[in-house]
């Protein structure tokens, strides 16, 4: 659903364009999706900031991005829109190289970070989709290198060169334009600075502070204030919408416990992932819950490997400081997430996107981690580790080797949908509703209109759009037979006078046919609404009268029978 929303402002188009209050057909239903040659950047961004509250950097670059590429008979390809995201994220592989070498003064620890963020699930996850998540990443992995640099050289009374100085102002400034969040990155960051502050005016005095070492990074906390402060008029006017209010945590039990579980289950996906997906046989639950033992006896071994990892890197200078620096700025950005989930009552754990803003610097640390291990070839080394169930052993270097494999193996479960399976299934719904039609198919919902900027028709479009891939009414094998599907979206809310149920009733008595009625809702409880009061030319069907399928919460209805 969300990458529906980043194409259609990558387009430079308004959410507003999907058709209302008449029943429609595909192609009208797709209008938003649908490039225009009139559209530039610039109405990326306009219509992305009256609609949605992220900034507008990443649209703009894919609406150049989407213009080098044909559509798919008129519509946008979503093949395209990915690809964006994915090469973007790719870069951050030899970032975290030069980050991971920086932190450690250690070639093979950057080496080891780039081979892990080849093959994260959480990084594939992310870059993957049509959003901004994979640029994100880079950037984030860009500043963190800066942050090392400088720091080292501040922690050793050196200045850092002119050229980090003014790279890591501009990279500040693309990450906070590209996504909000980054404003955490930078906020830990500036913790670990002051942390070091704290520490040489204790041994030095606070004149030391005026020093040109620390001058040089005055400069940059400036140029990253400004490159933050331009943006918040934009920021403040979506505060209270409904894209931001859904954060909003009870004060329950579990409103304690799940920030702490969301955090730890991003960790351990960052190196590995069990199989999580709609399973529907036994063998697929089997499959699962298989995957799932597998993952926590791993994460359980891999304690004690870090652990030593940790302690032997200590030992050596470098490696004391990188730990120090990469390590700390892990802490305070964990208190900073905790300060918002458990202070302000939002939880920003709640799925993994916004673990854009730290994901980096884990594995920069598991570089430094495994780069002691990386030079114990020898099985009967103080770091090896015997293998369950039998009598070999592991060398350090067949751990990273092996621990690498699992991670990669992770990556194919979650580019074949075999983890990290999307919320919304448009692919398992729409045939779902091909079995349990007998009569033409209309899908109808209702869009909430709202007094705040927001998005409207991203749940439905992406029916629509899968309805258009893989099963269009123009192939004669689509499955509608001569009837194509119809779609027909109903407003309500702020300004809307006329109920849904008004409007839909006066619909329905104009179109005299015997019709199936999908009618796409948030959610179906036992009170819904439209279950107590069915129109009155239509009865719940018998076949699949409401539940939810690959995300869909619907009711079945079928009318003029």
């Amino acid at each position: 659903m969300d990458e529906v929303s980043t194409v259609i402002f990558s387009l430079g188009n308004s959410s507003y364009l999907i058709p209302t209050e008449s029943v429609v057909d595909l192609a009208d239903l797709l209008r938003p999706l649908m490039p225009t040659s009139e559209a530039t950047p610039l109405d990326s961004a306009r219509y992305l900031l009256q609609e949605n509250n992220h900034p507008p950097a990443y649209f703009a670059l894919a609406h150049l991005w989407m213009d080098l590429f044909p559509t798919q008979d008129g519509v946008a390809s979503i093949t395209v829109a990915r690809f964006l995201s994915a090469c973007l994220g790719s870069l951050s592989i030899p970032i975290v190289f030069w980050a991971s070498r920086a932190t450690f003064q250690s070639s093979i620890a950057g080496l080891i970070s780039a081979a892990f963020m080849a093959v994260s699930p959480l990084g594939v996850f992310l870059a993957q989709e049509a959003r901004h998540y994979g640029l994100a990443i880079t950037l984030i992995t860009a500043t963190l290198g800066c942050f090392v640099v400088s720091a080292r050289a501040i922690w050793q009374h050196q200045t850092p060169s002119w050229s980090i100085c003014f790279g890591w102002i501009v990279i500040n400034a693309m990450a906070v334009a590209n996504h909000y969040f980054s404003v955490l990155t930078f906020a830990a960051q500036g913790l670990m600075i002051a942390a070091i502050a704290w520490q040489q005016s204790r041994q030095n005095g606070w004149t030391i502070l005026w020093k040109p070492h620390w001058r040089r990074l005055y400069i940059v906390i400036a140029g990253t204030l400004i490159g933050i402060l331009v943006w918040m008029p934009i920021l403040l006017s979506f505060y209270g919408s409904p894209q931001s209010s859904f954060l909003r945590s009870e004060g329950s039990f579990l409103g304690w416990i799940n920030p702490i579980a969301h955090t730890l289950a991003a960790t351990i996906f960052s190196i590995v992932t069990p199989a999580v997906f709609f399973a529907e046989t036994p063998l697929e639950i089997g499959f699962m819950l298989g995957s799932t033992l597998l993952v926590l006896f791993f994460v359980i071994r891999s304690i004690s490997i870090l652990n030593k990892g940790f302690r032997q890197l200590c030992k050596t200078p470098q490696g004391h400081i990188g730990v120090l620096l990469m390590g700390g700025f892990w802490l305070m950005m964990l208190a900073i997430f905790a300060l918002i989930c458990y202070g302000y009552g939002s939880d920003i754990t709640r799925g993994l996107r916004y673990k854009f803003s730290y994901y980096p610097a884990l594995i920069i640390l598991l570089g430094g981690l495994f780069s002691v291990y990386w030079s114990q070839r020898s099985t009967n080394g103080p770091l090896s580790i015997g293998i369950p169930f039998s009598q070999r052993r592991l060398s350090g270097r067949q751990i990273v080797q092996y621990t690498w494999l699992i991670s990669l193996i992770s990556t194919l479960l979650v580019v074949n949908d075999f983890a990290f399976s999307k919320f919304y299934a448009p692919e398992r719904f729409v045939p779902f509703v091909q079995e349990n039609s007998t009569h033409p198919i209309v899908f109808t919902t209702t869009e909430k209109i709202a007094s705040q900027p927001t998005v409207i028709g991203a749940r439905f479009l992406s029916i629509g759009w899968e309805i258009h891939r893989h099963h269009s009414p123009a192939l004669t094998e689509s499955g509608w037979g001569e009837d194509p599907p119809k779609f027909l979206v109903l407003k309500e809310g702020y300004g809307i006078e006329e109920s849904v149920s008004e409007k839909l009733e006066a619909i329905i008595n104009q179109m005299p046919q015997a019709l199936d009625l999908w009618f796409i809702r948030s959610n179906v409880e036992l009170d819904d609404p439209f279950l107590e009061s069915i129109p009155t030319a239509c009865v719940l069907s018998p076949n699949a009268p409401h539940g939810n399928k690959g995300g869909y919460a619907y009711i079945h209805y079928q009318c003029h029978l």
